[in-house]
């Protein structure tokens, strides 16, 4: 019981950053982002206090309510339809994302003891997932919003990783203002893209 309770966040988390690597509604992708940024908790409880290990998910949560708030603005909000017909590019992305979880997940064991013998395979597969999630993210899209949620995804999963090999409070100070950054272009790049689109 304790294993499944230990896993469940974990494949939450992985399974929000697929959903939005697969489907295209703003609405229903930054929920997904604040979900995968809620799960990677339990991740970061195993090795730091709780007022540390909140930085990173808070940081991520404001940045997906600054997108909000940009996309509510530009008009770019719409209701969740779940009813829609999927299209062959969100069956490819599926595919692609559900095997490179499995390949991840095939050659973790091997590959935390030869690479990173003091991190346990858990946090690895999530960080990892979440990295890997975030590349292919990043090459399949275009948009401001999805490119953002990607880097957002690939910097997550980074910061899982190193915050599990060393701690330092100028990096997680450096992290939050990358991360801050990244909100703060996303949300100038939407606002460009809304406007152009009007004109």
């Amino acid at each position: 019981m304790s294993d499944i309770l230990n896993t469940l966040p974990i494949y939450i988390a992985l399974i929000a950053a697929l959903l939005n690597l697969v489907r295209r509604q703003w609405s229903l992708n930054l929920i997904a982002l604040v979900i995968q940024f809620i799960f990677i908790i339990p991740s970061l409880l195993n090795l730091y206090p709780i007022q540390i290990a909140l930085i990173q998910p808070f940081t991520g949560i404001m940045v997906s309510l600054m997108l909000y708030l940009t996309l509510n603005e530009t008009g770019g909000i719409e209701p969740i339809n779940l009813t829609r017909t999927v299209t062959p590019g969100e069956i490819f992305r599926a595919l692609a994302g559900i095997f490179l979880l499995a390949i991840i997940l095939f050659f973790i064991n091997d590959f935390q003891k030869a690479v990173f013998p003091t991190v346990p395979p858990q946090h690895l597969y999530l960080s990892f997932g979440l990295m890997l999630m975030g590349i292919l993210q990043l090459g399949t899209i275009r948009e401001p919003l999805y490119l953002a949620i990607g880097l957002l995804t690939f910097l997550s999963g980074f910061q899982l990783l190193y915050s599990a090999l060393e701690f330092s409070y100028l990096l997680e100070a450096l992290f939050v203002a990358v991360n801050l950054l990244l909100g703060i272009v996303g949300s100038f790049f939407i606002v460009k893209n809304a406007e152009s689109g009007s004109e």
